[in-house]
């Protein structure tokens, strides 16, 4: 069975699943107590073409298969399973690594360790997981323009002393020796000196 390229992150209750499939249709995805199907047709990175896909994935532990949920998106689907019972697993399928490094990655974007933080929302279950926003620098812990452009010179220039060196343009030392442009009566009078 060719497996649909996937990551996934965990929480202490949850799994969070990626499967990169873009223009899904169909969706179907069964959850068992330890395992998760996944049908239906769509693009993946190795298809130009819509085709069926079909995906088992067998779990290292047991989730709740009435709690867990997903989510279809133009770009992917997106699985959340709830575990039967709280614990880190530090590894999301009951199979060697060798068989699953070629279709299953860590989502470093998602994952949090077991000392960072606890979530604060949640949301549907998805804790902010469908909020595309994260993948584009956004969201919690994006950047603040406004409190950045609160910092800059106005003008979004620097100090003009460096300028001080340099005459403004038509003005010129009286002291200094700058070129003219010359005129078309200047160089009659080079050629009747050199005449």
């Amino acid at each position: 069975m060719t497996h649909i390229p996937m990551k996934w992150a965990e929480r202490e209750d949850r799994l969070y699943l990626t499967l990169q499939v873009t223009a899904a249709r169909d969706v179907r995805v069964d959850f068992e107590a330890k395992k998760i199907t996944v049908s239906g047709t769509g693009l993946t990175a190795q298809t130009a073409e819509p085709r069926e896909i079909r995906s088992e994935l067998p779990l290292l532990k047991e989730i709740a298969p009435a709690e867990s949920t997903y989510k279809v998106l133009g770009v992917a689907i997106q699985i959340c399973a709830i575990k039967k019972e709280a614990g880190y697993w530090n590894q999301v399928v009951d199979l060697p690594a060798r068989q699953t490094k070629t279709w299953l990655s860590v989502d470093w974007n998602l994952w949090k360790d077991e000392n960072d933080a606890p979530e604060e929302d949640r949301g549907a279950g998805f804790g902010g997981y469908g909020d595309m926003s994260s993948m584009l620098g956004g969201g919690q812990g994006g950047m603040d323009f406004a409190s950045m452009m609160q910092n800059m010179p106005p003008g979004g220039g620097d100090s003009d002393d460096e300028d001080e060196d340099y005459p403004v343009d038509g003005e010129a030392d009286e002291d200094e020796d700058v070129p003219k442009e010359s005129t078309p009566e200047d160089k009659a009078d080079d050629l009747k000196v050199n005449a």
